[in-house]
């Protein structure tokens, strides 16, 4: 009877054992589900937990901007390659939650400027100094931005567009004081939101870096463009010169919290 319990407390030891193995392998796929499956498995999405659509891609390159931490990473086959500082949108004009894929690169890039800077920034200065602050800016009204012709800044109503009663079409030229710099990466159905250059490349240094008007700025945009395409950008020969990437790259931007952003650190 004695030698009957001591065999059954053997068998309620090694279960009990086996349960808490597999509660403690439970525990780590819930808290670390970037780990993955075991080896040998069938690959599947890398997940991090508060990422939208919490799918990281196992295969290919992949760009996720973290606007929480003001962080873009550049991820390949699940793995991150690099990192930058990002400036991302204001409290009062946030960078979206979005999932889209880069197609190309603009290199030269002309900004067209929103209405909303063009009546906030740019109408009272132009009422202030004239046509020399455009001038000096590098600023052109057109007709339009899908097919631009130049028109005289004369003709503005620049009182209008200040009190919001009229519209004006602004862009600015590609050169050292562009605001997009040498380098636009455009996202479909992003509703104008993309990632671009900047020639305020001192901003970086802030640890506070939600400061724009949605848009994403990137301390190194030529590093960016070289990893996308796997090779050196061309030299731009014409403005909004368009060089086509190899394949769609897939693109997150996401608000992780901070356990996310232990998690993705367990990916370097």
């Amino acid at each position: 009877m004695s030698a009957i319990r001591s065999s059954s407390r053997r068998y309620v030891i090694a279960g009990a054992a086996v349960l808490a193995l597999a509660g403690g392998g439970l525990g780590l796929a819930y808290f670390y589900p970037a780990l993955g499956p075991i080896a040998g498995s069938v690959a599947p999405q890398l997940y991090v937990d508060s990422m939208s659509g919490a799918q990281i891609p196992s295969r290919g390159r992949f760009v996720l901007v973290d606007a929480a931490s003001a962080r873009l990473y550049m991820i390949e086959d699940g793995r991150v390659q690099d990192s930058m500082r990002v400036i991302v949108g204001a409290p009062e004009t946030p960078t979206p939650e979005l999932k889209s894929s880069i197609n190309y690169e603009t290199l030269n890039p002309y900004w067209h400027v929103t209405r909303e800077v063009a009546k906030a920034v740019i109408a009272p200065r132009v009422l202030k100094e004239g046509e020399a602050y455009l001038n000096r800016q590098g600023y052109e009204v057109v007709s339009s931005f899908a097919n631009p012709q130049p028109l005289s800044p004369a003709e503005v109503d620049w009182k209008g567009v200040a009190a919001g009663t009229a519209t004006v079409k602004v862009r600015q030229k590609p050169g050292p004081a562009n605001s997009l710099g040498r380098f636009k990466f455009d996202i479909p159905y992003s509703d104008g939101i993309y990632l671009h250059d900047t020639p305020k490349k001192e901003l970086f240094a802030q640890d506070q870096r939600a400061l724009s008007h949605g848009c994403v700025r990137l301390e190194d945009a030529q590093r960016l463009a070289q990893w996308l395409l796997g090779r050196d950008p061309p030299a731009a020969s014409v403005p909004e010169q368009q060089v086509a990437l190899p394949r769609p790259v897939p693109i997150t931007i996401a608000y992780l919290k901070p356990g996310a952003q232990t998690q993705l650190a367990g990916l370097q």
